[in-house]
């Protein structure tokens, strides 16, 4: 995708268009969540046609395509009426666009490949010890994923309107939309800990019967659970660092939380405290980054206040 170049297209026509680009954000968010219902749909690859695994793969890999065609369908439809186009001519090295979309982006590239590798480390270490921890940390991290997954939700939607109101220098109501984020999240993740603590042995029977797994599961659970809003407060911190153009600080975090923190505690707890170490080297990893973050985000919000302050 191409942003326009042109004194009157990228930055006139940004400005005029924000309300149907908004309602095209909209659209794509919708498009999202059908892509989600249609995974969960495909769900007969595994069970109808006894596939497996391998069904669990074909149906991501549809709803994935699918999910493609639409966009592409989508942009090119609206190839007239929006600033987003697939046309090489214009792409453009002037204003450093490229290497601003690669480095805003970057952050959240990184946040999800060191998941995966810190993952690995964590089924790597769990797996030493009994197929049933294994398993019990499968499920645990399993629902954490709803967890992180409404956190990350609630911080990504905020973005285009943190982003827009930080260009037009509207900080007023910027801050507003930080504030109202921060409470919303927080009250939900608030909530998800206190289910998820209090319920851990239904919510872990539901997926498995055998009483070591299950018993190894609501363990996990209830400590990976409880930074809950740790994990919302250093996600919105990261979100509104990429929303208004920061590189350092965005990239910094995602590497803190995941990775960078995580797998050498999980290895230093394994070796003081055994398996119990291994699971609490994700909130401590949490709650360190939420900190940073905070330590990072005070004179950003400072120097906002000013602004504000300076516009009345």
């Amino acid at each position: 995708m191409i942003l326009r170049d042109g004194k009157n297209d990228a930055s006139h026509r940004n400005c005029s268009k924000i309300k149907e680009d908004v309602t095209e954000f909209n659209r794509l968010k919708a498009a999202k969540f059908n892509r989600g219902q249609l995974d969960k749909r495909n769900s007969f690859f595994i069970f109808g046609f006894k596939l497996e695994i391998a069904g669990a793969a074909i149906a991501t890999m549809l709803s994935n395509l699918c999910a493609t065609i639409y966009f592409v369908a989508l942009i090119y439809r609206k190839r007239n009426t929006t600033v987003i186009s697939f046309n090489p001519k214009h792409y453009t090295f002037k204003l450093r666009i490229p290497f601003e979309v690669f480095f805003v982006g970057l952050p959240s590239w990184l946040m999800n490949l060191m998941g995966v590798f810190s993952n690995i480390v964590l089924n790597i270490l769990i797996a030493s010890y009994c197929n049933e921890a294994a398993a019990g940390i499968g499920i645990a991290k399993k629902i954490d994923v709803l967890a992180f997954a409404i956190a990350t939700g609630i911080s990504q939607g905020v973005l285009p309107l943190i982003g827009y109101n930080y260009a037009a220098r509207n900080y007023q109501r910027m801050r507003a939309a930080i504030k109202t984020t921060f409470a919303l999240s927080l009250l939900v993740a608030g909530a998800e800990t206190v289910l998820l603590f209090t319920c851990a042995g239904p919510i872990v029977r539901a997926f498995i019967a055998d009483a070591t797994t299950v018993r190894y599961g609501q363990m996990f659970q209830r400590i990976i659970c409880i930074t809950g809003p740790c994990i919302s407060v250093a996600m919105i911190f990261i979100t509104i660092f990429q929303s208004v153009g920061k590189k350092i600080q965005p990239l910094f975090l995602s590497l803190l939380r995941k990775g960078g923190q995580d797998v050498p505690a999980m290895i230093l707890l394994n070796h003081l405290f055994g398996i119990n170490g291994i699971t609490w080297a994700t909130p401590i990893a949490d709650f360190s980054a939420m900190v940073i973050a905070i330590i990072f985000f005070i004179p950003f919000w400072k120097k906002q206040k000013g602004a504000v302050a300076e516009f009345e």
